[in-house]
């Protein structure tokens, strides 16, 4: 490490910028949840947002525990406490795969496809989509490409899937910006 002065400030800068993205990124990650969890309250779902995000990925084509838990980052030993309580409540199916029989593959069951269909998606009554809708469209777009910039940098991010959303691609990305894209 260099002691050049310059240097040293330009990493305590760094690191200081570094705190405050974490603070803010917990921050966020708090409110959504509990704006998820409001959702799922207001319509009655009878689930939590671990069990929603669980449901999401079996939505999705994922099958296995192990895959899951890495895909939400959530502990395996967490994820079993999530999917007894979605077996008992009738919503996921537990398999045996004929190949290992250590492997439990998972299912929607039609009540938690059905459930999970009829859970609204995010709208305007959301706060990360009000708190969007604050921004100019153009400083949204510039946030969402730094954003997506910044997270596809960060050592690990390739184990979560991090994919351009197609929505999003191309001529709707602010002037002289491109999307990172490892993949």
């Amino acid at each position: 490490m260099s002691t050049h002065p310059r240097h040293s400030a330009a990493a305590a800068e760094t690191i200081a910028m570094a705190d405050k993205i974490r603070s803010l990124c917990s921050i966020i990650t708090k409110i959504a949840r509990a704006d998820l969890q409001t959702r799922l309250d207001t319509h009655d779902s009878g689930i939590s947002a671990i069990e929603h995000g669980a449901l999401r990925h079996l939505t999705r084509g994922v099958d296995s525990m192990a895959e899951i838990s890495r895909l939400m980052g959530v502990a395996p030993s967490t994820l079993v406490y999530v999917v007894d309580g979605l077996v008992k409540k009738k919503l996921v199916k537990r398999g045996k795969d004929p190949n290992d029989r250590r492997r439990e593959p998972l299912s929607l069951e039609k009540r938690g496809a059905a459930l999970f269909s009829q859970i609204p998606k995010m709208d305007a009554t959301s706060v990360l989509v009000k708190g969007l809708d604050g921004m100019h469209a153009i400083r949204r777009r510039e946030f969402l490409v730094l954003l997506d910039e910044f997270a596809q940098r960060l050592a690990g991010s390739e184990r979560l899937y991090l994919r351009p959303d197609r929505r999003l691609a191309g001529n709707q990305l602010p002037p002289g910006r491109s999307r990172v894209n490892r993949h």
